[in-house]
């Protein structure tokens, strides 16, 4: 499939999926288990449901020790076939959970079907980083947030134009530099999701750090200008943001005003936290796109992953 047809067509996604919603009461909390491009979602419901019950998201093939059958566990897999996860799938399996799965079919969906757990399918054919609308959508609608979906879909559609000449202009900023993207609490999986996109759509190293954590540390690197004017910056918030964390993100825009060093500061577009998240996240998948044309890179090939993939198997 081709890379840009899909960016184009990414908000089409964000539509509601048949499925039973959820409630979380008597839950005593949640666990999303996921990786790469199907761990992302778990990081952004993790956002969304915190309020309510404890929220983990966790990459590995372990289920923390304290996790018992009284908490919800959601297995998300694109393929199905993903080892940490189906790891993780199998031992709440022993503990006695009840898994929700989310795959397009694999080992996932086998062992969904074998145990009658609740299976929730995805579309096939796509590289799993760019079916993030079809998981993210399908968990909002298992947890009762599909009201959202479609407000998501009318905004990125009706932004479209203006995030990718936005990204565009990023694109250029990053060129023979090393990209680091700045987050805050709110935007941390966004700024992850910047990070991963680039390293596979664009085929570059690229690195995230977070607020107020990188005040504690990340900061004193800027010190030398030999390794920091070999990078491209930017710093990623939203306005609802802790009011300590939006004077931390003036400071840091001081700090490099300070340093002569461009700091390029963006938040989403939107009226609600989830609109805002998802223009940011839009936005940076094509950045990925537009750097990966500039270096004259495939977007989709990922080589060394599936090298892995094979030694491992």
């Amino acid at each position: 499939m081709d890379a840009y047809l899909m960016a184009e067509d990414f908000p089409k996604q964000f539509s509601k999926i048949e499925c039973q919603p959820i409630s979380l009461e008597g839950y005593a909390g949640v666990v999303f288990s996921g990786m790469g491009g199907s761990g992302i979602v778990g990081d952004f419901m993790k956002l969304f449901l915190s309020a309510e019950k404890p929220v983990l998201s966790i990459r590995g093939y372990d289920l923390p020790a304290f996790v018992k059958d009284n908490w919800l566990l959601v297995c998300t897999s694109y393929s199905g076939n993903t080892e940490e996860t189906i790891s993780v799938l199998e031992e709440a399996l022993q503990r006695g959970l009840k898994p929700v799965c989310v795959s397009s079919g694999g080992k996932l969906r086998e062992i969904a079907n074998r145990e009658g757990l609740v299976h929730i399918p995805l579309p096939e054919g796509y590289p799993p980083r760019y079916a993030l609308g079809f998981m993210l959508s399908a968990l909002l609608c298992l947890f009762g947030m599909d009201g959202s979906v479609e407000r998501v879909r009318e905004h990125l559609e009706t932004n479209k134009e203006e995030i990718k000449k936005t990204a565009q202009e990023l694109a250029k900023n990053m060129f023979t530099y090393l990209p680091v993207v700045y987050g805050t609490p709110l935007t941390e999986p966004v700024a992850f999701r910047w990070k991963t996109q680039i390293n596979e759509n664009s085929k570059t190293l690229c690195y995230n750090a977070i607020l107020p954590e990188m005040h504690h540390n990340e900061v004193v690197g800027l010190d030398n200008p030999q390794i920091r004017n070999l990078c491209g910056f930017v710093l990623l918030y939203d306005p609802q943001d802790h009011e300590r964390i939006l004077k931390r993100v003036d400071i840091t825009r001081q700090v490099f005003e300070d340093l002569g060093v461009l700091l390029k500061v963006l938040s989403g577009k939107g009226e609600s936290l989830i609109e805002r998240l998802l223009y940011l996240t839009y936005l940076g998948d094509w950045v990925s796109l537009y750097l990966a044309d500039i270096y004259g890179q495939d977007p989709i090939p990922v080589k060394v992953i599936d090298f892995i993939k094979k030694s491992l198997a």
